[in-house]
């Protein structure tokens, strides 16, 4: 990949609200122009992304994870990850924006827990079509593109609804078995989305425990129990995945992106990259951008 003239110190980040005031923007979609995905680049989005595909083959990078998307199916994408779209086959099918506050509590729980495994969700004919008429109905509700033929209370509810089809299905997609003790799955979720937020100044495992009132040894046995990892390994996760981010889409040195993570100490932060991603900080960009 070719470096920009200009340097660059952040990921870019595409904000709904430059696009459309209502808080949603739907389009529907026949094969993805490549030519407009290379263009559009790889990025962050300030709110969700939901995908239904009709039918074809997609491929979604999302935080350097390459994720399927075959046949009729479905797919989000939440705030903050960085995605792009490097190929589409012959697909069609349904995209929607959303803003984070149009999305209800109980909804980002279950996309949230299912980000620890990220997959698409293949669906049957009955499904596909519940919720083709569903967005369908949805995109009637717009005049010209993103102005609303409707007033936005309209919209906003039947939006909710539609985005409860889907994690309704997420959730359905669970085992049985992993929905029986809810309490760990509560206090996991818990600490996953502190650490999401607060991983730049809280590093150790201790401080997390004593922000969730539980002791060491306790939220560790849940958090292992549940996803199959300890506490420090998923807050190693969150440093280096941001780490990684910064290194490929942005010009920031290791030292400057350490000290961005709230490491003091830029030789220890390439000790703990190296250990957690198996390559140093400046293979991977290397290896990354080429």
């Amino acid at each position: 990949m070719e470096q920009s003239k200009n340097k660059r110190t952040n990921i870019p980040i595409h904000k709904l609200q430059e696009r459309t005031t209502l808080g949603i923007q739907l389009r529907h979609f026949v094969n993805f122009s490549t030519e407009k995905m290379i263009k559009l680049g790889a990025h962050r989005d300030d709110h969700y992304i939901f995908i239904l595909q009709e039918f074809g083959n997609s491929h979604v990078n999302v935080d350097f994870n390459s994720i399927a998307v075959n046949g009729t199916a479905v797919f989000f994408i939440l705030p903050g990850q960085v995605h792009h779209i490097p190929e589409s086959e012959r697909a069609a099918g349904w995209f929607m924006a959303i803003d984070s506050s149009l999305v209800e509590k109980s909804y980002h729980q279950v996309f949230e827990e299912m980000s620890l495994h990220q997959q698409s969700l293949g669906i049957n004919k009955e499904k596909g079509d519940q919720l083709v008429k569903c967005v369908e109905l949805l995109s009637s509700m717009f005049a010209v593109e993103d102005r609303p033929a409707m007033p936005a209370t309209v919209i906003h509810s039947f939006a909710s609804a539609y985005v409860g089809l889907l994690a309704d299905l997420y959730k359905n997609s669970i085992p049985e078995k992993d929905k029986q003790n809810l309490r760990p799955e509560i206090i996991t979720r818990e600490f996953r989305a502190m650490v999401c937020n607060q991983f730049k100044t809280l590093k150790n495992p201790r401080q997390y425990a004593d922000a969730l009132s539980l002791s060491l040894s306790y939220l560790n046995e849940v958090v292992k129990t549940v996803t199959g990892s300890p506490v420090s390994y998923w807050i190693h996760q969150e440093v280096v995945l941001e780490a990684k981010r910064m290194l490929y889409y942005s010009d920031l040195s290791v030292k400057q992106i350490a000290f961005s993570l709230g490491y003091d100490d830029h030789a220890y932060f390439s000790r703990l990259f190296a250990k957690v991603s198996g390559t140093s900080a400046v293979k991977f960009r290397k290896d990354y951008r080429e």
